[in-house]
């Protein structure tokens, strides 16, 4: 088997295409992944992302950091994007029916175009993988990722989003992977014909339970708390093969190698019920990602990153943009926009402290 050659650069393996981006050094032919590594070899042929001193370095790939790393390219700031995974939770919405341009889209459809408008159309320096550690030396913030690599920049925006909320309930966490499960959209249809429970009351359960349906899948959703916007209602009331169980608090998940059943208890008459199902969708909330800056600025009660109207932190070149932050509104238009605000006022900040 081949092995695809790595840019450079940013270190990401290169699928080679016609229209990969090449150069020629010193007889030696180097593939790139963007033409933003392109431009760095090019500029300074062997230095490496980590020589830099950036004006600024976002951390998360989510609608806020995606906006960020659009208004940062368009504006010519000299930026870093370091993230895991692009698409954050958006990934996981099965319908997306409130952002502009578009009566209707997916979550897996507009990260595509996101991914595609950040890498493809955009000059920006990029690392796909997680960061580990945030640190401020006098003006210079550090920022170490799990690779082991060290960034230094000027400024830093931190749009780390939320990751889910986990039951606390026997069998969670022993079963997890072998029928506890988060949901994504793109692996639904592997549930057609089995019957499954999504637990949660919110809009990330409801649009996981019709996406379940809409696969095929029997689907139970079981909510102690019914949350979920009223159009979504509607849609489960109206949509077969989904049951709706109010009023239930989840007690255990049973099942020797693989779920089998889950255990809830009926709020009204105090009663245990006894759900047959074959896999059981966490969704009950989320939680900031805000541990990497938790000593540096202040968090809530709600482990949110506490900014202004501008976005920024008590630290000065430090900012946070969307659900990472106590912003109201958790929703992928407020997010980008929020991240796109960040930027703006990073600007100004850089241009005054030049």
């Amino acid at each position: 088997m081949t092995t695809a050659p790595i840019d450079p650069v940013c270190g990401k393996p290169v699928v080679v295409t016609d229209q990969t981006l090449t150069t020629d050094c010193a007889g030696e032919i180097y593939h790139f992944c963007s033409r933003a590594c392109l431009e760095k070899f090019v500029c300074c042929p062997g230095k490496r992302l980590d020589e830099y001193l950036f004006d600024l370095i976002i951390v998360g790939g989510g609608p806020a950091g995606i906006s960020a790393g659009i208004y940062a390219s368009l504006t010519g700031i000299d930026t870093l994007f370091l993230t895991r995974s692009i698409g954050g939770q958006a990934w996981d919405s099965t319908s997306i029916v409130n952002f502009p341009g578009f009566d209707f889209i997916t979550g897996p459809e507009l990260v595509d175009r996101f991914r595609q408008q950040l890498f493809d159309s955009l000059h920006l320096n990029h690392q796909i993988c997680g960061v580990t550690a945030i640190e401020k030396t006098g003006r210079v913030f550090w920022v170490k990722t799990e690779k082991g690599d060290r960034y230094r920049s000027r400024s830093l925006l931190l749009v780390t989003g939320m990751k889910r909320r986990r039951l606390g309930v026997p069998g969670e966490e022993r079963l997890r992977g072998k029928g506890v499960m988060d949901f994504h959209a793109l692996s639904a249809d592997r549930y057609r014909d089995r019957d499954v429970a999504v637990v949660g009351g919110g809009n990330s359960a409801a649009q996981a339970a019709l996406g379940l349906a809409d696969e095929g899948a029997r689907v139970t959703l079981v909510t102690r708390s019914y949350r979920a916007d009223n159009y979504l209602k509607e849609k489960l009331a109206a949509t077969e093969g989904v049951m709706v169980l109010r009023n239930r608090d989840p007690l255990r998940i049973e099942g020797e190698s693989r779920v089998e059943v889950l255990v809830v208890r009926n709020q009204d008459t105090g009663d245990e019920e006894v759900l047959p199902v074959e896999a059981v969708f966490v969704e009950v909330g989320l939680i900031p990602n805000s541990d990497l800056v938790r000593e540096l600025v202040l968090i809530n009660e709600r482990g949110e990153v506490e900014v202004d109207r501008n976005c920024r932190t008590g630290v000065p070149g430090l900012y946070a943009a969307g659900d990472v932050t106590n912003t109201f509104g958790k929703r992928i238009l407020i997010a980008a926009g929020e991240g796109a605000k960040a930027v703006l006022a990073i600007e100004e900040y850089l241009k005054k402290s030049s």
